[in-house]
């Protein structure tokens, strides 16, 4: 599949939430990519709703949730405007601007040599790297390699990835996924496990200084946990209806 091919059948989703001075800061880079940019407003402040608002035009479609939903809900909604326009893959990224915008160009390189696969982005931090957090994400890392039976490290919360978008709205029809900060890694695991194949790519991360953080500490551990909780039964009761033969 060639590079143009391949912008042709892709879009940009960008779900925001109090971050729209970053994304407007960086719009100018994300358009340079060529592709229609689907920006969905979570909810924002009526100031910040506007600024997002004017920024619309031929290439950036902004969408609205009237209150926010969480990141998962507004990827979905983002994903469904996007099968509505007709296009076969969706890159996601976050609006927080802690992610190197050149690392689009990566993700759909490795697009092109790996077509209907998953391509997510693995973090390469800098010394801006919030320490607490960079250790806790090896928590989630390691319920992941466990559910999908792997021995390595498998990051699932990194904000930039490709998703094959038939496939994927296929799974948030049937388990609709979490709609806040456990929908990430739910969704690549429920990925995988459906046959879709997984392929990293490093995406240069840096941690804003003062920057505004989505993530509630307690209430998306809480999320997090119960999703993996959810993901090891279900893992479980599968062995267990193939060791006697029975299909779901």
């Amino acid at each position: 599949m060639a590079a143009n091919d391949l912008r042709k059948d892709s879009c940009l989703i960008v779900p925001c939430y109090r971050h729209a001075g970053p994304l407007l800061e960086e719009l100018g880079r994300l358009r340079a990519f060529r592709m229609p940019i689907i920006v969905v407003d979570d909810g924002n402040a009526p100031e910040e709703s506007a600024r997002l608002a004017a920024a619309a035009s031929e290439s950036v479609i902004v969408l609205r949730n009237e209150e926010n939903m969480g990141k998962g809900a507004s990827v979905l909604k983002g994903f469904q405007k996007a099968e509505e326009l007709g296009f076969r893959y969706a890159v996601q990224i976050d609006a927080d601007g802690q992610l190197d915008t050149g690392g689009i160009a990566d993700i759909l390189a490795a697009a092109e040599k790996n077509p209907g696969c998953l391509i997510y982005g693995v973090p390469v931090y800098d010394r801006s790297v919030n320490r607490l957090r960079y250790v806790s994400r090896f928590i989630t890392h390691f319920w992941v390699s466990i559910e999908l039976g792997r021995r390595e490290i498998i990051d699932t919360m990194c904000g930039l990835r490709l998703y094959p978008l038939k496939e994927t709205l296929e799974i948030c029809r049937r388990h609709r996924p979490g709609a806040r900060m456990d929908f990430d890694t739910e969704i690549f695991v429920r990925l995988c496990w459906a046959g879709v194949r997984d392929v990293p790519v490093p995406v240069k991360v840096r941690y804003i200084e003062k920057g505004v953080s989505n993530f509630d500490v307690l209430r998306d551990n809480v999320r997090i946990s119960w999703m993996h909780t959810r993901l090891i039964y279900e893992k479980c009761l599968s062995g267990l209806l193939r060791l006697f033969g029975i299909r779901r």
